[in-house]
């Protein structure tokens, strides 16, 4: 089962990004068979220590 992707640039060989908007284009569209999850931001453990803050209640960075 294949899914459409759309970006708002694509890398070219050089290394160069080719935006829509150069072409008139608002995305560019394509189709892909496997979805791959996206890369995490941050660091996990930073993530997880301050989704611990909040759920205890105590807001000791106030």
């Amino acid at each position: 089962m294949s899914t459409m992707i759309c970006r708002p640039f694509i890398t070219l060989r050089n290394g160069r990004r080719l935006y829509a908007h150069e072409v008139g284009k608002t995305a560019f569209c394509f189709e892909v068979d496997e979805v791959k999850p996206a890369k995490p931001q941050g660091s996990l453990e930073v993530q997880l220590e301050l989704d611990d803050l909040e759920e205890s209640g105590d807001t000791p960075l106030h």
